[in-house]
């Protein structure tokens, strides 16, 4: 039987997966490694890309991703979380903008991303629990309107 989640441990997935998407602005792979889960059962399935399993073969994606984009920008909206013990459940909309090639791409992907709660062992010895992600897929939305966001 599943408990219901509390409202901090949503807000703890929810700043984990906002740490992913400061990663992914960032273009580093230092920063990358830190959201992710570095198994050999780890997904990662960008757009229009075939699936890359374990985090070496995830790690060389971001790599190449990185490697090939000048800027990103995200602002992520129609968040829904669903946590189902140690597993959360990440649905979102990625509001892209980005410069690849001397191009400048607005799109929109709707993205799922999947965390696990792990107890990571810091200097002092105490567990310390974290959510990492384990599984990220997007899909390009058709029919994208970019949200009317005023910074």
């Amino acid at each position: 039987m599943r408990n219901k989640a509390s409202k901090e441990e949503e807000k703890e997935v929810e700043k984990s997966n906002i740490r992913f998407y400061q990663a992914f602005e960032s273009l580093s792979l230092e920063k990358m490694e830190e959201v992710w889960d570095h198994a050999d059962n780890t997904v990662c399935v960008h757009p229009g890309w075939d699936m890359s399993i374990g985090w070496m073969a995830i790690r060389d994606s971001w790599n190449r991703i990185f490697q090939n984009t000048e800027m990103i920008k995200f602002i992520v909206t129609n968040t829904k979380i669903k946590i189902f013990e140690n597993i959360a459940i990440v649905v979102c909309l990625e509001n892209i903008e980005t410069i690849v090639n001397e191009n400048n791409i607005r799109m929109g992907v709707i993205a799922t991303n999947i965390f696990e709660r792990q107890n990571i062992k810091n200097n002092n010895n105490n567990n310390n629990v974290k959510w990492l992600i384990i599984h990220h897929q997007g899909s390009v939305a058709s029919n994208y309107i970019p949200p009317n966001i005023s910074d």
